[in-house]
């Protein structure tokens, strides 16, 4: 015979074992383990008592089909390898867990076939919710098909970047005033031939690029294209690239903008190979402070963001939304929860103005 110890700890933990132990109906067991109905104080304390004194472990596959819910929320990023975006996935991932919530993450690599695809995948997996930073640009078409995975019967906020179409909540950054405070800062470094490198062709890229040449105007500088590289993917590559392109063709720069923090990657590295000096060569602003921006000699200034903060709203009022029992809450509230930018002042920028007199 085997040991009837084993036996015991093999078998597994039922309702109803817990609720003959704490001396209570199954249904209260139930409703005390999945949080509905109504429920003594003193119930409550007797059925979470034997929970732990058994180590209960719920069947999660039992209770999603009980309950119509999997506690489980998508979230779809452009590449996890950028500091800014896993930033945001581990603020979600924190948060959902106190709240009870696992996640499951999709890789896009800013390709937008990838990404529907993601999202088919995640609607196939019968998921709560859905929390993505898209890579479509502002002004894509999409066929009723494609629009259901965007737009569809699973609740959806969006992080970083908007589609305009849809009237889903998104949760950003005011990337407007961040890039027109930057670029305002060069100009009142003496500053007026300023590079500026971006990558993605997003509403955030866009509304960026927007500042820039806003800042320029009000100071009475003209944007010149000359100055602008657009990317794909906002890569480290890219970032290598344009910055090579634009210090060879236009030697009149005094400054360079990289919108995202690999292409601020990319840029150090070109300046590197080139031999330049930070910022007695070359001025240089970056965007989406991260660690490298802080150790490398001169520390970068730099346009940061509450990664924290975007991560634990979206999942919070991602929740709200699929808790609520009104179907149209999240068409006719809020539809964008806009956070401040902040830039960084530290030792990569001359002032151009005290080399003029």
């Amino acid at each position: 015979m085997g040991d009837p110890r084993n036996t015991e700890l093999n078998k597994q933990v039922t309702i109803k074992d817990i609720a003959k132990k704490a001396g209570v109906s199954q249904a209260t067991v139930g409703r005390v383990i999945g949080c509905y109905g109504s429920v003594s104080l003193k119930a409550k304390e007797k059925v979470l008592k034997v929970v732990k004194e058994l180590n209960y472990i719920p069947n999660s596959i039992a209770q999603s089909m009980k309950n119509k819910r999997t506690k489980t929320i998508g979230v779809v990023v452009g590449r996890f390898g950028n500091p800014f975006f896993s930033e945001i996935v581990n603020a979600i991932e924190a948060a959902g867990a106190k709240l009870g919530y696992t996640v499951i993450i999709s890789n896009t690599d800013e390709d937008s076939q990838k990404e529907l695809e993601c999202l088919k995948t995640l609607y196939s997996k019968q998921i709560d919710g859905i929390i993505i930073a898209t890579t479509l640009s502002p002004d894509t078409v999409l066929d009723a098909a494609s629009k259901k995975f965007y737009s569809g019967r699973i609740p959806t906020v969006y992080i970083d970047r908007e589609l305009p179409f849809l009237q889903e909540l998104c949760v950003l950054t005011d990337n407007y005033f961040g890039a027109y405070k930057a670029t305002e800062y060069l100009v009142g470094q003496g500053h007026k031939n300023i590079g500026i490198i971006a990558g993605t062709n997003t509403s955030t890229m866009h509304r960026r690029i927007e500042g820039y040449k806003r800042a320029l105007k009000d100071h009475n500088i003209e944007p010149r294209d000359q100055y602008i590289r657009f990317g794909e993917k906002a890569t480290v590559e890219e970032g290598r690239q344009f910055t090579s392109e634009l210090l060879n063709n236009n030697p009149d720069l005094t400054a360079l903008f990289a919108l995202n923090n690999q292409l601020v990657t990319g840029m150090l590295k070109t300046i590197n190979e080139m031999k330049l000096s930070i910022p007695n060569d070359l001025s240089v602003v970056g965007w989406d402070d991260f660690e490298l921006a802080q150790i490398v000699n001169p520390p970068l200034t730099m346009v940061t963001q509450d990664t924290e903060k975007i991560g634990t709203v979206a999942i919070e009022k991602l929740i709200e939304i699929i808790n609520s029992k009104d179907d149209e809450s999240n068409v006719l509230g809020e539809r964008r929860i806009v956070f401040n930018a902040h830039l960084i002042i530290r030792e990569s920028c001359a002032d151009r103005q005290v080399e003029l007199i």
